[in-house]
């Protein structure tokens, strides 16, 4: 190739480089520019991420204290990123790409949580520790902004349960697609999750001094019982494991025999730590989610109907439907692939005596609704909801075919959702309330049902997992309803 030949081949090269460039240039001008219009189609944006199972960010109401001090600015700003039109699939293929690298067969997500220490504390020192509880609830626990919140809020009141009239079925009705609770910090090996548990003194203060407070308040005329449910990690993990993953990982039995010891004497505890230990080789809890499966609702099921003196009936006895590929909130927030390539079943039991419930949702529709819901149509994250419902603000039961005056209250989270339906058989009425949707007082719906004519018999239940009770946002919010 001679000189002249090398300096036409050279001029084609740089000609075809420049080419190449501004292509390049132009591609990308177009491909932002198509996102900056994406960005700005208000109508599109998602309300919700059904990959993350949450509500996205609102766009902000301006206020003169927002502007001035920034916070107004840098919630558009949050608004603007958090709900991106197509923001599941930008995620789900920037997960894709991950995945790439391979599966990791152990790895700790989203950690935290700090935690105190779990004081020890003695059953014969019980009366002392709830006088101490109370003293230390109201130095501690800062609730004015929450009981606010609530007092100016429309209630929801309380009604006789004889008033109540079930509505007709709504079939374009559908539950919402949000349910489940923030995870402290999640444990992979494998594909299973296990729940970081952090011990929160003044939450626990809260909770104990609420629960005994309600048990004074209606002693002599209704029972109150508490039931804490552990996360899976408590069976399955050793203290020697937890201090190498995280030194502030605490021992959740350690914590369960500190809630039981602070309880008064009007407390009944449902004792199911030694249960669930008892079956910990069978399928009592998800791998992909944080809940007990319905079999380990079951086992605890036996443990309240010892307590209570009545007879719990067979596994056997109930009609058994499945619900293949769930994944649940340990996927949802790890995007594990293992997980993924391996989900979870959720096999719920029907009632003998009733399959009918009624709820009131967010936006105070009333619906009735079966108490096992076939969710084979769901999407994967969100078969759980197939138990009671789901977390609604306020739902009950009036069972037709049990005519014994009796009726339960819980006050719950969402591990109750897997265990009402066991009750159903044993009361006339069962009436449960979700404190972290429900606005109204509690207390008085207690205490309109303890006078409500035909009933004989109250038991109130606090049915919570170990972990939600910790956060102290939560606690200040559930006493200000019993109040």
């Amino acid at each position: 190739m001679d000189k002249k030949e090398k300096e036409e081949f050279m001029k084609q090269k740089r000609a075809a480089y420049k080419k190449a460039r501004t292509f390049g240039l132009f591609l990308f001008i177009v491909v932002m520019a198509f996102c900056c219009i994406l960005g700005l189609m208000i109508p599109v944006r998602p309300k919700e991420s059904v990959l993350e199972k949450r509500e996205l960010a609102k766009f902000p109401q301006i206020t003169v204290s927002g502007v001035l001090d920034g916070s107004y600015f840098s919630d558009i700003s949050t608004w603007y990123s958090d709900s991106y039109p197509l923001r599941d699939v930008w995620m789900s293929g920037s997960n894709a790409m991950k995945k790439l690298y391979g599966i990791k067969t152990k790895q700790i997500v989203s950690n935290k949580g700090t935690a105190d220490e779990i004081p020890v504390v003695t059953k014969n020192e019980n009366e002392e520790t709830s006088e101490a509880v109370t003293e230390e609830s109201e130095q501690e626990s800062v609730q004015t902004e929450v009981t606010t919140a609530l007092a100016e809020s429309t209630p929801a009141k309380a009604t006789a349960p004889a008033q109540i009239v079930l509505p007709t079925d709504d079939p374009s009705y559908s539950l919402p697609a949000i349910t489940g609770q923030t995870l402290n910090g999640v444990y992979v090996e494998g594909d299973t999750g296990y729940g970081m548990y952090f011990f929160n003194q003044q939450a626990a203060t809260t909770y104990i001094d609420m629960v005994n407070r309600t048990a004074d308040t209606f002693a002599g005329t209704a029972n109150v019982y508490t039931m804490l449910v552990p996360n899976s990690e408590a069976f399955y993990l050793t203290d020697e494991e937890r201090a190498q993953l995280e030194p502030d990982w605490r021992n959740e039995k350690a914590a369960t025999d500190y809630y039981v010891a602070s309880f008064n004497s009007n407390v009944k505890n449902i004792d199911i730590y030694d249960v669930l230990a008892a079956h910990t080789d069978e399928y009592i809890y998800f791998r992909t989610d944080h809940h007990w499966t319905g079999l380990g609702a079951y086992y605890a099921y036996t443990a309240w109907a010892q307590e209570k003196g009545v007879d719990a009936h067979a596994l056997e006895e109930y009609e058994q439907v499945t619900f293949p590929g769930f994944t649940g909130s340990y996927y949802t927030e790890t995007q594990a692939a293992a997980m993924e390539a391996n989900p979870d079943t959720v096999i719920a039991y029907k009632p003998l005596t009733c399959d009918r419930m009624t709820f009131t949702d967010t936006d105070g529709n009333t619906l009735n609704w079966p108490i096992i819901n076939d969710v084979s149509g769901y999407r994967s994250t969100q078969k759980y909801s197939c138990f009671a419902a789901g977390d609604q603000p306020f739902s009950y039961i009036e069972n037709p075919n049990v005519a014994n005056g009796q009726a339960c209250i819980l006050v719950k989270e969402s591990y109750a959702d897997a265990f009402v339906p066991y009750l159903t058989d044993h009361y006339q009425f069962i009436y449960w309330f979700d404190y972290r949707e429900y606005n109204g007082n509690i207390t008085e719906y207690i205490r309109t049902v303890t006078q409500t004519e035909g009933i004989n018999t109250v038991d109130i239940m606090f049915l919570n997992g170990l972990d939600p009770i910790s956060s102290i946002e939560s606690m200040n919010r559930l006493n200000s309803l019993m109040q």
